[in-house]
Order: C-alpha cells, then structure tokens, then sequence
C-alpha cells in the first residue's frame, strides 16, 4: 500500500531553509507566489528572501515592501537589485546572502501545504543527495500527468486538493534524476560550499544553469532526485510571455544547450536517454489515473466481449456503451472487463471516464473455458481482488458470466460492494445461452437429450444441468438487484427461479430519423429483408429454407447483416446479400431498398432485439414468431404478424403472400407506426444513473492503489513471458547457434549482393 501523509511535525526540522525568490515583472504572479509561501511556509523558522531584480514595474518593489511589512511575525528579506544583473546573478546574489540550505523558487510558482517539510525530509533521505525536485505540472524532467510537457490542472480538483492527493497516493520513492529543474529546486548549504555557485559567466542569462550546477555535483559523487510526494504549480516562463521574446528564448535555449552539451556530454547524454525512456512513468500513471477517479464512484462492468472504440454490434455492448456514455457525463468511472476474443485466458481491463476510453491492463490467466464448466478460478480471482483493491470500486455490475467465473459476485460481498446483473440472454439457466437445441428451443422439444446437446457444445460427458441451476441460483441470490430487458425474460426466470425478484428495464435506443420514409413507386414486387447477424440461432437455417422453397417470382427477400452460414452469402435470382451494416444504419437502408416486411425467426427467446426496435424506426411492419420479447413485442404494439413457432418454410411463404395480398390489413399495421412511442436512450441512462448514485458509498475521493495494481499487472506479464520461454525458448537457442554459422554468413553476403544489383 501507499505511504501515506509524511509530513514533519515543526520539532522534527532538521535546519532552517531560505526560500530564494528572484523576481523581474510579472506582478499578478509574484503576488500569488508570495501568498502561496506565507499561508504554507513556517516563516518563523525557514526565510524568504525576495529579490527584485530591476523590474521595469514600477509596482513590484512596493508590493514586495508591503507583504514584509505586513507580516512582520515572520521571516521576509527585500532586496532590491540597483540595476538588472539578470536571473542567474539574482539567484547568487541569494545564494551568498544565505547561509542555510537553500530552496530555488520561481515567482510563477505556487507552492502547496507541506512542501518544505517533505521536500527537507526527501533531501536528508541520504547524505549524497545535493538537489531535490518536486513534482510539477510544467517541469519537463518533472511534470506530471503526462511526461516531458505542460500540463493544465486537474478541472475536478483544486490545486491544493491535487497536492493532497498526490502525496496521498505516492509510494515517496524518491527516484534519481541526472539534472533538477530550476522552478523549485532545494540545495544542501554544503553542496553550495564545495561546487560553488551557478556559472552565471556561462549562463548570465538564464536556462541551463541548473542543468550545469546538478551535472557538476554528479562529478563530485552526489546524486539529484525527485520528490514525488509534492507538487507545486508552475505556470511557466512568464518572463518571456511577450511575442517580441520567443525567438531570442529560442535561441537562447539552443545556444545554452550548446554550451551544455560541450561542458558536460555524457551528463546531457543521460538526460536525453531519460526523456526519451521516461523510467518515472510509474508515478505518472499513478497520477494520470487517480485524476480520472477523483470524487467519482467507480463500476466495474464484466462482460463477455469489448472492443476499445466501442464499435461492436453486439447488443450487450451496445447497451453498456450507452450506459457508459451517461456514466461519463455524471461523474461515473466505468471499468469494462473482458475476455480477448484471440485468446480466452487473457482478459482486458479497459476505463473510461470521458468519451474516449482506454486499455489499461492486459492481464494473462490460467483459465480454459474449452470443454468444461468453470464455477471458480485462483488466479482469475486474484486478478479481480487486486482490481477491487486497487481502484476501491463502489458497484459491480455484471452483464455476463460467459467466459469468466463466478468469483466476481463473492469478490463483492467479501468488500460490502453492491451488486447488479443484468441477463441478457438465458445463460444463467443453461451453459448453452441460448437454449436452441439442434435448432429449436428446447422447451418445444420433448426429446432433447440436455447430455447430448451440452457434449457437442463443450464436450462435456455428463448432464450437469440441474447442478448449473442450482450454482446458478445460489449466485443470483447474493446479487443486490437482477434485472432483465422483457416482461418475456421475467416470466422465464421466474418460472425457473421461484422465489427470486427480476426488474424489467427495457434497452433504450437513440431514434433515427429517416429520409423518404414513403414507398417509393408501387410495383408488383414485395420485399423482405431479414436484418442482424444470421446464425443458426437468429433463423439462419430457416432463411435457407425459404430462399429454396420460394417460387414466387413477386416476392424477392434480402439479408442485411453478416452470415454465418455460407450458403446466405450468394446473391440468387430471388434473393440479395446486402452486407453487414453499421449501428444506425438499418432503418435508412431498409428504406433505400424499398423493403414492404422484416421477418425476423430467432429460434429462441430473444431477450429483447435491437433490429426489432430499428425496424420499428423505418415503420416497416414485422412478421416473427410467437416467442420471447420479439414476439410479446409485436402483438403488444400491433405493428406486425406472429405466427407458431413449429411453422415451416411453406407456411411462412403462405403467410407472407396472405400480408402481401391484404392491403388493408397491412396499411392498419403501418398507420399503428404513427403512434408509437420509443423509450429513448436519454431515458435508460435516466434509470441507471439514478440507481448508481443511490448506492451510498463512503467515500468518493478515496485515492486509488495505482502501484499495487501495476505491480500485479507487470507480474501477469512475467508469468505469460515465462510460458513464452517454455514453449519457443528453445526454438530461439537454436536461431541464435544458427546466426553464428559460417553457412549463415556467407548467405547473408550474398543476399547483400544481390539486393545490390
């Protein structure tokens, strides 16, 4: 875990510091500086020393005059340059007034509570420690979050609650640096007494001069480092704001790197290597993600596929994108866990706080889902408990099971977490999600062999399904609230879990208006589309057989989706393959095709059906099975046909000629359109903030243990190379023997010679 506040009590001082404060123009800056040392600084132990150096404001030295003045209890030195001697001379002129250990400050500066007494104890940490850094959020070598620029500060914090925090989540690793940073830099006394002052004939006018002082003090043995639990603000080279100024900074900087790189070129070598390598990026993450996290309550989703930019069509996705995209707008940080669809024993840790998320983790694991049901797993387990522990998350909320195990749940209740889990599809009734047993849903065939069925799908040799009932009903007690997207998935789950509480909350979708909605020239054809991904489980097979069966020259039918069945990819006489589509897109593209009905034959219960409710946007009628939401769905709303699940391809055809030929009729179902009300996205989101924010948590700023969750992350890795090593290592031992052969060299010779001609 973190260190946690280190602060020095006052008796615990080791000496006092003079706080050296060169100061030309920039007036409004100045006088928060100064603010910020007086409410921050014990001044009557440690001193500021304030120099004007000749500033051509006039109102400087008065405002300098008046805070030494009015605080007269404390320890403030005015000196007043009589002409300009420029920043470096400035800061010797302090220097040799001084005889204590010094702090460099610059008058852009803010400083933060604390910083002396942690930056002190960071510098007496080791005796060969001659400078000392703090964090910044514009201090190249220092800066955090992100490396090597500037930085705004944090909008969700003040500056004060951001210092706070980042010596609350800091490990006080104190990591060496090859050079300081002259915004805020401590030096020991005997540091200055043995190397001397900085170079002010080299670097009379500022930049570089630090960079110098600290590469001299590697050459006599000290060492420079950072102070990663205090930060100070910088606003940054004030002093060259003005537009005339930028081009001889510029070249200020480049003729002082120059000098540097001459004077000094295995040091400016090293600090090239460390920007460019960056090995403090530890703490950046650190910071980066407590950011994101500050006062936000924190949800876990699991989930069983993902993808990074979210451009998955899959339904469950979908839906949870929705929801995140609403979690990012009220202060929520979502995390997204899920399995590599490449690789099922590697799962992904993605987070999003804004609209673009990220991957975080990578995590390897032991787990094999093939060919056997998984109720637990030790590592997968552990890898939760450290995302739990380390992110301190609030809610867990899983929309599947598939692919993971059941620990989540138990990982919660171990921490007091509350618990939701949507059902999506029928998993949690049978290991076969979908219940389609040799193309039909089981619950209509009175032969099903439940053994048979789960052998072909997992190769398991036992009929294990009252025992997943049983597990599974024991696991969805313990969640704090199940909720499904139908009344249709209510009636199941209740006819199969007696006793248990379901809540319907219907999926919300974003309506598309279309252009062109009417038909647009009456012709003697009828269209109709099947819509979505077409498996076997979606009516693929059904589709085949109409397409096969359909003699009617009048009826042409169409596909709009990727199949999996080959045999749908080949447009025929009667038939056209439009294509996958984008999310969005169906309504408009049933409308540019002229489809008359949408016939959608799932051979299970579908949950609830996002292409339905598109379908529905195109005002297109729909003609569907009497089961599962799709089907409750349409009789509810009469905005199509159902018919009996056992139909066949011949009855369907019959029953599309029938819609087909019954003008009336169908012109009912498509005036029904006008009076149907969508529930909206804005409206779901509505439902799920209003549930997460009513989970009372203790503490919505609680800092995250970014290091302990890097640490088991690094080790997941170690643990996969080591597999890597196993298996291939031997493979690149012989490679290597291979490359030192005289039968390989003389090869690549004559490789080289004919790549030359």
């Amino acid at each position: 875990m973190c260190n946690k506040n280190i602060s020095i009590k006052r008796e615990e001082i080791m000496k006092p510091i003079d706080i050296i404060v060169p100061i030309y123009n920039a007036y409004e800056f100045t006088e928060e500086c100064i603010k910020s040392v007086i409410k921050n600084t014990d001044l009557t132990v440690h001193t500021l020393v304030l120099i004007n150096d000749k500033s051509p404001d006039e109102k400087i030295l008065p405002m300098l005059l008046k805070y030494k003045n009015e605080n007269t209890d404390k320890k403030i030195v005015v000196l007043d340059n009589e002409q300009n001697m420029g920043f470096v001379k400035t800061v010797n002129k302090g220097m040799q007034y001084s005889e204590n250990d010094v702090i460099l400050l610059n008058s852009d500066t803010e400083v933060t509570e604390g910083w002396t007494e942690k930056i002190q104890k960071c510098a007496y940490s080791n005796e060969y420690i001659a400078t000392v850094t703090p964090l910044t959020n514009n201090g190249t070598i220092a800066s955090v979050p992100n490396f090597g620029v500037d930085n705004d500060l944090p909008e969700n914090m003040s500056l004060e609650e951001y210092a706070k925090m980042i010596e609350e989540i800091s490990k006080n690793r104190y990591p060496q640096l090859t050079t300081g940073n002259g915004f805020c830099m401590y030096i020991k006394r005997d540091v200055i007494n043995e190397l001397g002052l900085f170079d002010d004939e080299t670097f009379g006018k500022g930049y570089g001069e630090e960079n110098d002082f600290c590469y001299r003090a590697l050459d006599h043995g000290y060492t420079n480092v950072l102070c990663d639990n205090t930060f100070i603000y910088h606003k940054g080279t004030q002093s060259f704001k003005k537009e005339n100024l930028t081009a001889s900074r510029a070249a200020l900087i480049e003729e002082h790197m120059n000098l540097l790189r001459k004077k000094h070129p295995i040091y400016v070598q090293k600090t090239d290597n460390f920007l460019a390598n960056n090995p403090i990026r530890d703490i950046q993450e650190n910071v980066s993600l407590n950011i994101q996290l500050y006062g936000k309550k924190r949800i876990l989703y699991l989930v069983n596929e993902w993808e990074a930019n979210m451009e998955m069509t899959g339904g469950t996705s979908l839906h949870i994108k929705d929801i995140i995209i609403a979690n990012n707008k009220n202060g929520i940080a979502s995390f997204v866990l899920a399995p590599d669809k490449n690789d099922l024993s590697r799962f992904k840790l993605y987070l999003y706080t804004d609209k673009v998320g990220r991957e975080i983790a990578n995590y390897k694991t032991d787990i094999n889902q093939y060919g056997q049901i998984v109720y637990t797993n030790n590592r997968y387990k552990e890898m939760l408990e450290n995302i739990f522990d380390s992110f301190k998350i609030d809610i867990l909320h899983v929309h599947h099971f598939l692919f993971q195990t059941f620990d989540a749940i138990d990982v919660a209740k171990e921490r007091n977490i509350y618990s939701i889990i949507t059902l999506h599809d029928l998993y949690m009734i049978c290991p076969s999600i979908n219940m389609v047993y040799k193309d039909i849903y089981c619950e209509y065939d009175k032969e099903k062999d439940c053994k048979e069925c789960l052998h072909n799908r997992y190769g398991i040799n036992s009929n294990i399904i009252e025992n997943w009932k049983n597990t599974c009903k024991k696991i969805l007690e313990k969640f704090d609230k199940i909720i499904v997207p139908s009344e249709n998935t209510k009636n199941i789950f209740e006819k199969t879990y007696k006793g248990l509480k379901f809540e319907v909350v219907e999926h919300g979708v974003d309506v598309i208006e279309v252009k062109n909605k009417e038909r647009k020239a009456e012709n003697s054809t009828f269209n109709v589309a099947f819509v979505g991904a077409m498996a076997i489980h979606k009516g693929g097979n059904i589709l085949k057989d109409l397409i096969r069966t359909n003699n009617n020259l009048n009826i042409k039918i169409h596909l709009f989706g990727k199949s999996e069945l080959p045999e749908l990819t080949k447009n025929q006489k009667n038939y056209i393959n439009h294509g996958p589509y984008r999310r969005g897109e169906l309504p408009q593209l049933l409308i540019d095709n002229n489809i008359d009905l949408v016939c959608i034959f799932a051979t299970w219960p579908e949950t609830y059906s996002y292409t339905l409710t598109e379908c529905y946007m195109a005002s297109v009628p729909v003609l569907t099975f009497d089961i599962g939401a799709v089907g409750d769905r349409i009789k509810k709303d009469e905005l199509g046909w159902t018919i009996s699940f056992s139909t066949n391809s011949t009855k369907i055809l019959e029953k599309i000629e029938e819609i087909r030929n019954n003008k009336e009729e169908y012109n009912n179902k498509k005036n029904n359109f006008e009076n149907y009300k969508f529930k909206t996205v804005t409206e779901m989101q509505k439902y799920y903030i209003e549930l997460y924010n009513n989970v009372k948590i203790e503490n919505t700023k609680a800092v995250a243990d970014v290091y302990s969750f890097m640490e088991y992350r690094t080790k997941t890795r170690e643990q996969d190379f080591d597999q890597y090593q196993a298996l291939y290592g031997h493979v690149v031992y012989k490679y290597e023997k291979l490359r030192n052969t005289k039968i390989w060299k003389i090869s690549k010779k004559i490789k080289g010679k004919i790549k030359g001609k």
